[in-house]
């Protein structure tokens, strides 16, 4: 439990009114007294003899002057305070702020739209194409290719010949069938185009020299295997039509695969775009939402000065209604003082209607709009 509490320290708004509330209270008993006097005055007029019309405005005396100077010491006190609150500037200033972000917000969010829009005109089939070849396909062939590869080393030694040789035209076979099984469709729509006949042309065309050379591998091998070993032609079909056809068969795996799934240039385009205007995006996204934060975290302290600068002024209007009071107060004591003097031969001068009797004073801190001083939501 603390023993000692900190003061807190009074606003400069404050202790101007408690002052400006000191000095009215004293400048009106001054002037209580003093148009008192007055109204002692005017009583020992002969009000029979007046002109029909007269009225009591003419006979106050400087009370609405005295009580006017009261009201200009209250702005004049008030000017130096408000041009250190520089209250219009910071309104403007404030707003200027919140309606930079709400702009700066408005922009991200127009095109955040415009690539929302975008992205809805890409197919989710297109999406899921590219994605299906990319991170499926792709990869089966990889599978695919390194299968061939270590297969057809294996297949290759035992049946003799060089390990060199062997991984040369493994190696060569992977890649017809991973490289080769990629072309092929691309030509087959190249120069097949919608024909069904003539795509079948082509890839005949296409396939031929590979089913040779799968041929000739696997013929060469055995032919090898028999020469070095004449014993083992009775052991093993000596055909190399077997090994040729897996490894062909491998091959049109791989262009079946390509064929199917794998994208046009078109669309791995318009996915790379696809792509970009997510990051877009993402990043817009991230940025619209570090300006929300910026803007909802500078709100609360940009509304409490401007809250600052409003009860300033309704502090000023007060004091203003306070001096209004003590002047509608002493042209009651200047009445009754009047009418007991008289007794009341003075009535005919009076309307009955305080309005209409005494002359208004100029008030400046009245009409306060106090929208002025509030960040509106519409801004934000």
């Amino acid at each position: 439990m603390k023993l000692f509490r900190k003061k807190e320290k009074p606003s400069y708004s404050r202790i101007i009114h408690r002052e400006l509330s000191e000095e009215i209270n004293s400048a009106d008993a001054k002037l209580l007294i003093k148009h008192k006097q007055t109204a002692q005055r005017t009583s020992t007029m002969d009000f029979e003899k007046l002109k029909k019309g007269t009225k009591i405005k003419d006979f106050l005396g400087s009370m609405r002057p005295d009580f006017q100077r009261l009201i200009d010491k209250i702005d004049q006190a008030l000017a130096g305070a408000l041009s250190i609150f520089q209250s219009a500037k910071d309104i403007s200033n404030a707003k200027a702020v919140i309606a930079d972000y709400a702009r700066k917000i408005q922009d991200a969010t127009d095109v955040l739209a415009s690539l929302k829009g975008r992205i809805k005109e890409s197919s989710e089939k297109l999406v899921t194409r590219v994605r299906t070849w990319t991170r499926r396909m792709l990869w089966v062939l990889y599978f695919l290719a390194g299968f061939e590869l270590v297969a057809n080393y294996g297949v290759y030694q035992l049946l003799g010949g060089g390990a060199m040789s062997a991984i040369a035209i493994s190696v060569l076979s992977a890649l017809v069938i991973f490289w080769w099984g990629h072309l092929t469709p691309k030509y087959v729509f190249m120069f097949g185009g919608d024909n069904v006949k003539k795509q079948l042309l082509v890839f005949i065309l296409l396939a031929a020299p590979i089913f040779i050379m799968f041929y000739l591998f696997s013929e060469m091998r055995i032919s090898a295997l028999i020469v070095s070993n004449p014993e083992m032609r009775d052991v093993f079909v000596s055909s190399p039509i077997v090994p040729t056809l897996i490894n062909f068969f491998g091959y049109l795996i791989a262009c079946y695969l390509v064929f199917i799934y794998r994208p046009t240039k078109e669309e791995l385009e318009a996915y790379k775009k696809y792509q970009l205007d997510s990051q877009e995006i993402q990043k817009l996204t991230i940025q619209k939402e570090k300006l929300i934060t910026e803007r909802n975290a500078q709100v609360p302290a940009l509304q409490e000065k401007l809250t600052d600068h409003y009860n300033f002024l309704l502090l000023a209007g007060q004091l203003e209604r306070e001096v209004q009071t003590r002047y509608e107060g002493c042209f009651e004591e200047f009445k009754s003082e009047l009418y007991l003097r008289t007794n009341s031969k003075c009535d005919p001068i009076f309307t009955g209607d305080i309005k209409q009797d005494l002359p208004p004073l100029d008030l400046k801190y009245q009409n306060i709009d106090k929208t002025q001083f509030e960040l509106c939501e519409d801004l934000y």
